[in-house]
């Protein structure tokens, strides 16, 4: 078919994702991964420069759009350029299955006389805003994007101006899938292929590998995680009481048998606690929350019950109500169960993290 305009969502044919998505039990980032401009003109259409920018907005801040200027670009007319864009548009996200994220990127040309010598500065900076779509500084997020927005406002007043490709991706984490999508465009009558690829170098092509020579397109990565970890956990007020709240149990391992019984009920005390502020912290998947915690309670058992304690107590045996309450598990079995499949989590995690690394050079 040879239409105009901006195609729907391609999932091309792709090496296999490094690891699937996995609903309610991974997490994801969006990365801004390849995007080609190309304008058709005439002979006498000036063409100045480009401006891709982004706007991300989802579920976990509805509302609360965060905008980035991502390129700021000399154009030629009727030669497709590579922006050389590769930016993350997320932060890690839980894969939850009710949630959206929409995504809005354009690619628009202006003709004007923009200050030569800023456009000459800003082409040496990294223009992309790297602002988690989730839970940022709010102060940070809406200052930076006002930046942006004002930066958008004075370099278009300057002339004329035209979208390239004006593109908008909803996407419902419910169909989401691990790896590459893509979307192309077109201001004049192209044969729009109806399958694409990415080849073993990363690039976007038909199915017989031409490039899309005549396209505007824009490519984005999906990759997922299995946990983020504890060291996250360090800007979280949940995290951080937490790790108080252990440190203070774990300074009573050499003391009395009273002392040690104290410290545990403390200990419970500030589970509690922590359970109710972790609850209300959407950015961690409710497993990982409970990973966190029986970590630590095994951890805090293992050093403050005694031997013969621990001995006498099986691990089919119910934990108390209020203990059950705190740790979301019944017994010691279940905790010791919960503790091995985190780390297993985690350390599925620390791979996916070097494989994605190595994937970046």
């Amino acid at each position: 078919m040879m239409p105009t305009g901006v195609s729907g969502l391609y999932y091309p044919i792709q090496p296999n994702p490094v690891y699937p998505l996995e609903l309610d039990n991974s997490y994801f980032l969006i990365k801004l991964f390849g995007t080609q401009a190309y304008f058709p003109a005439g002979l006498l259409t000036q063409v100045d420069f480009l401006l891709l920018s982004s706007s991300v907005e989802s579920t976990f801040m509805p509302g609360t759009p965060t905008q980035s200027l991502h390129k700021l670009t000399t154009l030629r007319k009727n030669i497709p350029s590579h922006l050389g864009v590769n930016t993350n548009l997320t932060d890690w996200l839980p894969a939850r299955a009710t949630d959206t994220i929409k995504i809005t990127l354009n690619y628009t040309v202006t003709r004007g006389t923009p200050v030569n010598t800023l456009v000459d500065k800003m082409e040496q900076l990294d223009l992309a805003a790297k602002v988690t779509a989730i839970r940022p500084d709010v102060a940070v997020a809406v200052t930076i994007t006002q930046i942006v927005g004002k930066l958008l406002s004075f370099f278009l007043q300057e002339g004329g101006q035209a979208d390239v490709f004006p593109l908008t991706m909803d996407l419902n984490l419910a169909d989401l899938k691990a790896g590459y999508y893509a979307v192309i465009g077109s201001r004049t009558d192209e044969i729009w292929p109806n399958t694409l690829q990415i080849d073993a170098n990363g690039r976007l092509t038909d199915k017989v590998g031409h490039e899309l020579s005549r396209h505007s397109y824009a490519v984005i990565q999906v990759l997922t995680l299995k946990r983020r970890g504890s060291e996250v956990l360090r800007d979280e007020t949940w995290g951080e009481l937490l790790q108080v709240g252990k440190d203070q149990a774990l300074s009573a391992a050499f003391g009395t048998e009273e002392e040690r019984s104290k410290a545990l009920q403390n200990w419970r005390a500030n589970l509690a606690q922590v359970r109710m502020l972790a609850r209300k912290d959407r950015a961690f998947l409710q497993k990982e929350v409970d990973g966190i915690i029986a970590d630590a309670q095994l951890e805090v058992e293992q050093k403050l019950l005694s031997r013969t304690a621990q001995e006498a107590t099986g691990l089919d045996d119910l934990y108390p109500d209020e203990w059950q309450e705190v740790l979301g598990v019944r017994n010691p079995h279940d905790l010791r169960r919960t503790v091995r499949d985190y780390q297993d989590a985690l350390k599925l995690s620390e791979s996916l993290m070097q494989q994605y690394m190595i994937l970046e050079r």
